[in-house]
């Protein structure tokens, strides 16, 4: 039986919904997990909802790559949170825009979780000049 592959889906001032076989640090999560875009989560890398008081403009559309071809066999995907930084995702992920429409697709990307990057979803640096805190 033929699955599909890991996807990150974006939620407008939200977060990102991630579904799949997922792993944080090399450990399984399950195949569900929702991601802080916002930087304001108590519960990081996870969303606590922070985003609904948090005054945060969040894009529910990612930029449209070209993207790499993706290997036939679906994979896990290893989300490796970065000290003060974003989350380094490793592994076959198809990255969705609010709507559901495949805007990437990527086998590596670093995703902005201190909710300040101009390359949302995608992680610019922005993190060190915003101060942004998080293990």
């Amino acid at each position: 039986m033929a699955t599909e592959h890991a996807t990150a889906r974006l939620h407008k001032d939200g977060p990102l919904e991630l579904r799949g076989d997922l792993h944080l640090a090399g450990s399984a999560v399950g195949a569900e997990a929702w991601l802080c875009r916002c930087g304001h989560s108590k519960t990081k890398p996870w969303c606590d909802e922070s985003h609904n008081t948090a005054a945060c403009s969040l894009t529910g559309d990612g930029p449209h790559r070209d993207g790499v071809a993706l290997p036939d066999a679906p994979a896990a995907i290893d989300l490796a949170p970065q000290p003060n930084g974003p989350v380094k995702v490793t592994g076959p992920l198809v990255m969705l825009n609010e709507a559901g429409e495949v805007t990437d697709r990527t086998m590596q990307v670093f995703l902005c979780r201190c909710g300040k990057s101009a390359k949302q979803p995608y992680c610019d640096g922005t993190h060190r000049r915003a101060g942004f805190i998080a293990p």
